[in-house]
């Protein structure tokens, strides 16, 4: 693929770098621009106006090889959607200390009747409320392991 594009100047940005901007928009709306040493554009007289000429070409880039003279791919980007998927399946996963299988299946103890009203850190998650025990709000768990009194309305 190659092209010519003629295209009138409407800014040339220069800043205080080695480097400015010229900016060229053509009749059927197509922008073009492009970054050129300072010292190229430094002679241009400020409301004259120009005409950028660019001729482009795309070509495929040279691939790198390998020792071998075999061409090497590039590995491939992962996309947003499987980046997500594995941060939630690495959040999703148990966390604390980790059993060995031979150590049999983790079991949940029983609330006793004098922490019923609680819930202790070997029982919240590991299994479900019994039918005895007040079920407790996902808001109350969490204030619970942070040691947060709720504190109760008063009328």
């Amino acid at each position: 693929m190659k092209g010519v594009i003629v295209a009138p100047v409407k800014r040339v940005l220069r800043g205080h770098s080695d480097r400015s901007l010229v900016h060229a928009i053509e009749e059927a709306g197509l922008e073009s621009k492009i970054e050129v040493p300072s010292d190229a554009v430094r002679d241009l007289v400020p409301g004259q106006e120009y005409v950028l000429v660019l001729s482009w070409a795309l070509q495929p880039a040279a691939s790198s090889k390998s020792p071998s003279g075999m061409a090497v791919a590039p590995a491939p980007t992962p996309l947003p959607t499987a980046v997500d998927e594995e941060f939630m399946a690495l959040m999703a996963r148990p966390r604390g200390p980790r059993r060995s299988p031979s150590a049999g299946p983790t079991q949940a103890v029983p609330p006793s009747p004098t922490t019923a009203g609680s819930t202790s850190p070997t029982t919240t998650g590991s299994a479900p409320p019994t039918s005895g025990a007040p079920t407790m709000s996902v808001a109350e768990q969490l204030a619970q392991r942070l040691g947060i009194r709720p504190s109760s309305a008063t009328g």
